[in-house]
């Protein structure tokens, strides 16, 4: 027989988001004696410490705590999701979604997701997080997030994933280089050229590690954190680069033309994936949210975007 109740799970919860038991008690709207004591009963029915009190610095999770939080929010969200489920079949999808979104694909995304994934659903309390993919898996394994919209060679161990779309990558030079006519380019012809280089953790942890895998170690004369000044100094022949994500016009911001070369040869792939937790039942919100993805995904490989 379970002898705690959720209620001490959520103020738990709230506690080791705080810092403080005071921190807690304010976000939950009760008094700091009734949190300090909500913790101490569910310490004595664990059986087990769960966090060190610091006077001055606050609490600290032992290590049974540390370990105790990650299934004290998957108890916690699972009982929201069986709460939420009822109000869904019911009403349509209502409630949180928590999504993060690599900034690689941020700029083609996020837009179809506000336009016709949030917008139609307003039942839903969609919250999107842009960052680095790893960064953001993390976070999704700390039970913040339910889903990131990631690349396949960017995924940790411990989640699940659907792939969305196929993610080969291509060469993109200039209009006036000397390939730019022929439509296919094998890696080793590019070794001598200067490089622009998509400055992020997981392209430098993958993308980087791939070509050079693949036969081609890049001579990196340029970089920057965001996709389209890449696109822009490409376009100004400072260079060529290689990218996954595939813009649905060869202009860079600036109005200067770009070409794309498929590459000859072989070379590792990295599709579009929606990722969350494996060891969750993904909700119906997720659900409608990965089949949401599917489809965008499917008609962007088909040919011209459609939007």
């Amino acid at each position: 027989m379970v002898n705690y109740t959720l209620k001490q799970l959520q103020y738990f919860i709230a506690v080791a988001n705080a810092g403080t038991i005071s921190g807690a008690a304010t976000t939950c709207h009760i008094s700091q004696a009734a949190m300090s004591q909500a913790i101490g009963e569910l310490e004595r029915i664990i059986g087990s410490q769960l966090l060190v009190r610091h006077r001055a610095r606050g609490v600290v999770l032992t290590a049974v705590g540390t370990h105790f939080l990650r299934d004290a929010k998957e108890l916690v969200r699972h009982a929201e999701e069986v709460q939420g489920n009822i109000g869904e079949r019911q009403s349509g999808l209502v409630g949180p979604l928590n999504i993060g979104l690599y900034s690689g694909l941020s700029a083609l995304w996020m837009p179809v997701i506000c336009e016709q994934f949030d917008k139609p659903n307003p039942g839903l309390e969609v919250r999107i997080t842009e960052g680095d993919g790893t960064a953001l898996q993390e976070r999704l394994l700390e039970g913040y997030l339910d889903a990131v919209l990631t690349h396949t060679r960017h995924l940790l161990s411990h989640v699940k994933h659907t792939p969305v779309m196929a993610g080969r990558p291509y060469v993109l030079v200039h209009a006036g280089h000397k390939l730019a006519g022929t439509g296919s380019v094998r890696l080793a012809q590019m070794a001598d050229e200067d490089f622009v280089s998509l400055d992020i953790p997981s392209v430098r942890d993958n993308q980087l590690v791939n070509l050079r895998l693949s036969g081609l170690d890049p001579k990196i004369t340029w970089s920057s954190s965001n996709f389209e000044t890449v696109r822009g100094m490409v376009a100004r022949g400072l260079g060529y680069t290689v990218l996954v994500q595939r813009a649905p016009v060869n202009v860079s911001y600036d109005g200067l033309p770009l070409a794309t070369l498929e590459i000859d040869g072989p070379v590792g792939q990295s599709d579009i994936c929606v990722a969350y937790t494996a060891s969750e039942r993904p909700s119906l919100r997720l659900h409608a949210f990965i089949g949401f993805c599917e489809r965008i995904g499917a008609e962007r490989d088909e040919g011209p975007d459609p939007f």
